[in-house]
């Protein structure tokens, strides 16, 4: 079974991406985190170019189908394989290329590498690693350029990125998400709501 994004520290995570005001336009878009990963599935810190695993390659090919009933105007993606792979996969039912976004990568645990992440904490930072400020600062930064080009009519821009930057996300906006929508391969939809956002899943 494909395993949540960790919640532990997520408090220190979310003070951080609403420190400052989300500069993400009131126009509805698309998210989609990776495919399944070996790292994902035995809970080790994962390098930069870590793979989809035959999971995590299935569960991209179903989410490109279903995305393949929605207008999706263009395509950003983070630029790790895991990523990179995901949204390859949906751009093809769209005659589309994604377009790189470096600042929406996961966050960086160089220094562990490998190493077990079972008892993983958002909030610590581990010497040799990206600081959880270093990411949320980057993530928002990323999340708010590419979503700012508006798009056609009828279109939606599809980001396509890491459990961490869906957590950035929806802090940002202050989206509460519903069960299950944190995990692997899940298309989702964030639009306007009231005053806020609301976020659901594409069926």
């Amino acid at each position: 079974m494909t395993r949540i994004v960790p919640t532990l520290g997520v408090g220190r995570l979310e003070a951080l991406a609403r420190a400052v005001p989300p500069a993400i336009p009131r126009a509805s878009f698309l998210f989609l985190r990776h495919g399944e990963t070996d790292g994902n599935l035995n809970r080790y810190y994962q390098t930069e170019d870590q793979p989809l695993n035959a999971t995590g390659e299935a569960q991209a090919a179903a989410a490109a189908r279903i995305l393949s009933g929605h207008g999706v105007a263009d395509i950003v993606a983070s630029p790790m394989p895991r990523a990179w792979r995901t949204a390859s996969l949906a751009a093809g039912h769209h005659a589309l290329a994604p377009r790189p976004e470096p600042r929406i990568k996961e966050r960086v645990y160089t220094a562990l590498f490998g190493q077990p992440n079972a008892d993983f904490d958002w909030a610590h930072d581990p010497p040799g690693c990206e600081t959880l400020d270093q990411f949320v600062s980057r993530v928002r930064d990323g999340l708010s350029d590419a979503l700012r080009a508006p798009v056609a009519p009828g279109h939606e821009r599809l980001v396509v990125a890491h459990g961490g930057v869906l957590l950035v996300l929806v802090a940002m906006l202050g989206v509460a998400l519903q069960p299950g929508l944190d995990r692997n391969a899940t298309p989702m939809r964030f639009a306007p709501a009231g005053a806020g956002w609301a976020a659901e899943r594409l069926a």
